[in-house]
């Protein structure tokens, strides 16, 4: 056995050790090659890549070819999806946020998480393009409204809930890595039951339709109604 065919099953044998991710690659308004430059130092993780047809004209595909194969989303099936360890979304933006929590199918990305969610796969996120306390969303001045940006943070709670993670990029490849669906504990989210009892908790909308019946010391309000009650204080 020469040294060559010994590099390349060495090669293979360490290629096959990575956790197997799929990246779905979506446009976005800003952090493009940032973002890109890092995840390529991702060493740990072997990647594939379901590009969307939006972002098959929004970025520059030479500079991600390397990481994977590369599916177009029109061609991929979502049954595949069971074939990973997770789904990394990079550029989860706020319309994606509106679309999963809605329930819609919409967009190519979309349908995958939707898919991912009903398959139980791990999804994890970066969420620079839809928490509104981003330094992106500051810069774009996208974050000016705090009762719009509560109702924000109230949506992706409830994403949480599903099982969507949202990671800065520095722990992003430990958590694809060490992800173990069987022993994640999904946050509870508490959704609005319009019912005459007491035991539901009190949601966003019902304080900022009537903010004067409503305390902070008083039981079951939601973070975001606890939130929205501070900000009238200050």
């Amino acid at each position: 056995m020469d040294n060559q065919l010994i590099e390349r099953i060495v090669a293979e044998i360490e290629k096959r050790m990575k956790k197997s991710v799929l990246l779905a690659l979506t446009p976005a308004p800003g952090y493009q090659d940032e973002i890109c430059q890092r995840i390529n130092t991702f060493s740990h993780i072997r990647f594939s890549l379901f590009v969307t047809t939006q972002a098959q004209v929004s970025h520059d595909l030479s500079k991600w070819r390397h990481l994977g194969e590369m599916h177009n989303a029109s061609e991929f099936d979502c049954q595949q999806l069971s074939t990973y360890h997770a789904l990394f979304v990079p550029y989860f933006d706020k319309k994606l946020v509106g679309e999963i929590i809605n329930g819609l199918f919409i967009s190519e990305e979309g349908k995958l998480i939707h898919s991912a969610l009903a398959q139980n796969i791990p999804v994890i996120a970066l969420p620079y393009f839809c928490q509104p306390e981003s330094e992106l969303n500051e810069i774009l001045g996208l974050n000016k409204n705090k009762e719009y940006n509560l109702l924000i943070q109230e949506n992706i709670s409830r994403l949480k809930s599903m099982g969507i993670m949202f990671y800065p990029i520095n722990d992003v490849e430990a958590n694809l890595i060490n992800y173990d669906v069987s022993h994640q504990v999904k946050p509870e989210y508490k959704p609005e039951i319009k019912q005459e009892n007491n035991n539901r908790y009190i949601t966003l909308n019902e304080v900022m339709n009537k903010p004067g019946e409503y305390h902070l010391s008083q039981d079951k309000l939601t973070d975001s109604a606890i939130e929205y009650l501070k900000s009238l204080k200050n």
